[in-house]
């Protein structure tokens, strides 16, 4: 569940952190070459940044919905010449990363691609990469979503238009669901097929949204002593996420178990 955040996070910062002429994320000249999941008892001197997180709480806020609260936190690591370059390394490091977390408020959390394998930070890629395959599926999210507003709104009242990230997410969801269905999609491979029925077989949410996400802590420097010329710096960050659950049992489970 945690996994794609901690991609999602670490393709955002490399995306939107300054970079060298080698595409390598800086912090002054110093490149990030570390990008690490779960903590470290030994850590490379050179700068890092580490993704861990404690537990998830569950709560149900109704029958077949369920809210996840992530806490994640960030970890910098910083190691130089000497203790004051790696205090301003990791002080520097921090303030570049609470900079650009505060720029994401909502986040959308996508796995790899199964038509292409490719990872995307937003379901645009989906349109965009394949406007052809998903464009009967836009076409239907659009009129679905026109019918709507018309059985809700007057005539005079004009509908909004649809976010690009959001529209292209209703249609590869139902491309998605109608591959679970067994109705062919016109274009699609069959190794993209495959994929896809993989991704169900596993309880796969192809697409999720974060929202409330905030950086609820910031500590720029450990300010540790006895650590050689290491520094640490951590910022947590919270969200929360919207689970759908339509299936329930008893009756939904096979005669026999083996």
């Amino acid at each position: 569940m945690v996994e794609r955040i901690y991609d999602t996070l670490k393709g955002i910062l490399y995306t939107d952190l300054p970079k060298n002429n080698k595409d390598q994320v800086v912090v002054y000249d110093r490149p990030i070459l570390g990008w690490y999941f779960g903590d470290r008892d030994i850590k490379p001197s050179n700068l890092s940044i580490i993704f861990y997180g404690t537990s998830v709480p569950i709560k149900d806020i109704s029958l077949g919905l369920q809210e996840y609260e992530h806490r994640i936190t960030i970890g910098v690591d910083a190691g130089a010449d000497n203790v004051e370059i790696s205090e301003r390394l990791v002080q520097e490091a921090t303030r570049l990363v609470l900079a650009v977390l505060r720029r994401h408020r909502r986040m959308w959390v996508i796995e790899t691609c199964p038509i292409c394998s490719k990872f995307a930070l937003t379901p645009r890629h989906f349109t965009e990469d394949h406007s052809t395959l998903l464009s009967p599926y836009v076409t239907a999210a659009q009129n679905n979503f026109d019918t709507l507003w018309a059985e809700t709104h007057d005539a005079s009242v004009t509908a909004p238009t649809l976010p690009a990230s959001g529209l292209a997410s209703e249609a590869f969801l139902r491309m998605y669901d109608a591959v679970g269905l067994g109705t062919t999609v016109s274009g699609l491979s069959t190794n993209a097929k495959n994929n896809i029925l993989a991704m169900q077989r596993d309880f796969v949410e192809p697409i999720r949204l974060l929202y409330d996400v905030t950086c609820s802590d910031n500590k720029p420097s450990d300010d540790g002593r006895g650590q050689a010329l290491l520094k640490s710096g951590q910022i947590t960050l919270s969200a929360k996420e919207l689970v759908k659950q339509t299936i329930y049992g008893p009756d939904n489970v096979p005669t026999t178990a083996f």
